[in-house]
């Protein structure tokens, strides 16, 4: 429905966006997970009002400040990837970016609560997906399936409004929710409670190092896209063609929708061996999946690309085609070895060893930086998602290790049948 520099400063939309979602949040989704479920465990409801409050506070300062921040250095960066389209729609650019940071926080809050179904529905760009939670897209999908209908085309500027309106719908829901939620909270037993307040301090001191975590992961998800924007390279091939790797890291996503409260509350009693083979397990399941479709997208690549984004990006036979197939088959197996190491990322946040997983980013980002300026320089595309691969799988493996020596539990896929026999064995 868009022109081809349309596309492109879409595809860089989405990441910008991402971004100021992940910095506007200030890493506030990260704690309001570890603290409602924390508290919760203990039976300390009132102390997690307090907590949702604060954190809802602080997330306010965040939206104004990143939102008002884009408004100045729109311009600014809208030339340096060499797009006039996102330079014109600057002041859509940030409200998209506000309404992205209150998703972030509000449907992460509900994930503390083990309410995943609200937290999928109505998650953020950071957590669900770069087109937000399940409400979001659906509502977007029915527009644009509208548009479509009527006249085939569109305007980026209308693709944003449509994306405002979405989140907009999704954000009111999820606050009138998060009301009763935290409405229906029983009084906490004892005054233990009210002698520790909760401070904005305590809750910036928590999530501090997840937002340090969150800017460097996106060096890796999200960096690729903003060099080949600044190279003037083929940005629309690249980010179409990484929109497919999801199927393969799906499975992982999916079970770490479920495990940070579930790894918060067994860690704090003590369960790690109940909780190793836990996430062990999720890992190997989630594993097989993640390799057939990679076994699919080497061998089907292209015609797959052809068939879910048409012969006008990617043309039989063309440059175009075959680049993307190189592209999809290269993400995907760097996805994979971030499936197959399990939920070690996740398990050092939530375990208070988050400071270990940021020195893994900060040393890892560097690298990508340098090998993905210099091979987007010569092979384009191909260069930076050879970048992107090395670097994630290096992360990963350091990040398992880490996560071994700080908490004592491997988190990879088990490649014995043992424990699933002993589980058949008891049908």
């Amino acid at each position: 429905m868009l022109s081809e520099q349309e596309l492109d400063a879409y595809v860089l939309a989405l990441s910008i966006v991402s971004l100021g979602a992940v910095v506007g949040s200030m890493g506030l989704p990260k704690t309001v997970v570890g603290l409602v479920a924390e508290n919760m465990g203990v039976d300390r409801p009132e102390r997690a009002r307090r907590v949702i409050r604060t954190v809802l506070g602080l997330g306010v300062f965040g939206t104004l400040g990143i939102s008002l921040a884009y408004l100045l250095v729109g311009d600014f960066v809208g030339n340096l990837l060499n797009s006039p389209a996102l330079v014109a729609l600057t002041g859509l650019m940030a409200g998209w970016i506000a309404i992205a940071v209150v998703q972030e926080i509000t449907a992460e809050t509900f994930r503390g609560f083990h309410d995943i179904r609200l937290a999928t529905l109505l998650g953020g760009l950071a957590t669900a997906g770069k087109s937000g939670g399940l409400i979001m897209r659906i509502l977007l999908l029915g527009i644009l399936v509208l548009l479509w209908v009527r006249s085939e085309q569109t305007s980026l500027a209308t693709v944003l409004l449509v994306c405002i309106g979405s989140g907009s719908v999704s954000v009111v829901l999820s606050l009138w929710l998060l009301y009763g939620k935290v409405s229906s909270l029983g009084p906490s037993e004892g005054v233990q409670d009210e002698e520790e307040p909760v401070s904005a301090k305590e809750v910036l001191d928590d999530a501090i190092p997840f937002l340090a975590i969150a800017l460097t992961s996106f060096v890796l998800l999200s960096a690729d896209i903003w060099i080949l924007g600044f190279f003037n390279e083929e940005v629309a091939v690249y980010g179409l063609a990484s929109r497919l790797v999801t199927f393969v890291v799906m499975p992982l996503l999916i079970v770490n929708l479920v495990l940070p409260p579930i790894v918060a509350e067994m860690y704090a009693r003590g369960q790690t061996g109940r909780l190793e083979r836990t996430l062990r397990t999720f890992s190997t399941l989630a594993g097989v999946p993640s390799l057939l479709v990679l076994i699919v997208f080497m061998l089907l690549g292209r015609p797959i690309l052809g068939v879910v984004y048409g012969a006008r990006l990617f043309p039989p036979g063309s440059l175009a085609i075959h680049q993307g197939a190189i592209v999809l088959v290269l993400l995907s197996a760097a996805k994979l070895t971030a499936v197959w190491a399990g939920s070690c990322g996740l398990v050092l946040q939530f375990t208070g060893h988050q400071t270990s997983m940021l020195r893994v980013s900060l040393l890892t980002s560097p690298l990508f930086f340098v090998v993905a300026i210099l091979a987007t320089q010569r092979y384009g595309p191909v260069g930076v998602a050879c970048a992107v691969a090395v670097t994630t799988a290096l992360q990963n493996v350091i990040m398992v290790l880490v996560a071994k020596r700080k908490t004592g539990m491997w988190t990879h896929v088990m490649f014995s049948l043992a424990p699933f026999r002993k589980v058949l064995s008891r049908l």
